[in-house]
């Protein structure tokens, strides 16, 4: 099927295990939906870190670029839609207002691993950065680096033709300035966790719709 998209390689054998990094665990097939209607399937994941979509080839793991030409990229389950260089999921759409999750990862170094096997730095969880969709060959040569991940999600918030970004409740509550008092009640009494975008939601709901 003829390519309507220019992909760019990033020239690096597929392995068998995923980051964290990554919004799935494993390159999966799905459809991604240009402007015109036209249906390209292929097997997707999203790269928290880099914020790109990329997708396999063969042995090759390809950025989809450039992604203005993507209407919308059902992702395993995920409503993806491209929103300057990056993608935003779906979350929730009504006609009072719309809910879209900013997949955000931050790699924190973590140590090295030398020729031996040894770490020489402690850390929660260890992560080999070839498994990123670059090539780390140099490094892995000098002894290969391990990270941790810092989750930095955020969300938009689409009233209208409006869109507003949030991360937790002081910016939730500096977007919506007139609900402040209800906001802060309801994290208050629901001790809503900002990184779990359903109880985001549950908030979002109880103070922007119509009863």
């Amino acid at each position: 099927m003829k390519k309507v998209f220019l992909f760019l390689s990033f020239f690096l054998s597929v392995h068998t295990s995923y980051s964290q990094g990554y919004l799935l665990d494993e390159f999966k097939l799905c459809i991604a939906v240009a402007k015109g209607g036209i249906p390209i399937q292929e097997k997707f994941n999203y790269n928290c870190v880099t914020q790109t979509m990329e997708f396999l080839s063969g042995e090759d793991i390809l950025r989809l670029d450039p992604i203005n030409q993507i209407d919308t990229l059902y992702l395993d389950g995920h409503k993806m839609i491209p929103y300057g260089t990056r993608f935003l999921e779906v979350c929730y759409q009504t006609v009072e207002f719309s809910l879209l999750i900013d997949h955000k990862r931050k790699m924190k170094e973590d140590g090295k691993i030398g020729a031996m096997g040894i770490k020489t730095q402690n850390g929660v969880q260890n992560v080999d950065r070839r498994t990123l969709g670059v090539d780390y060959r140099q490094d892995w040569e000098r002894g290969v680096e391990t990270y941790t991940y810092q989750d930095e999600t955020s969300y938009w918030l689409k009233t209208g033709r409006k869109m507003k970004r949030f991360r937790d409740m002081k910016s939730l509550v500096k977007i919506l300035p007139e609900k402040k008092t209800q906001i802060e009640n309801y994290v208050k009494e629901h001790h809503t966790d900002f990184l779990n975008h359903n109880e985001v939601l549950e908030l979002l709901t109880s103070c922007l719709e119509k009863t």
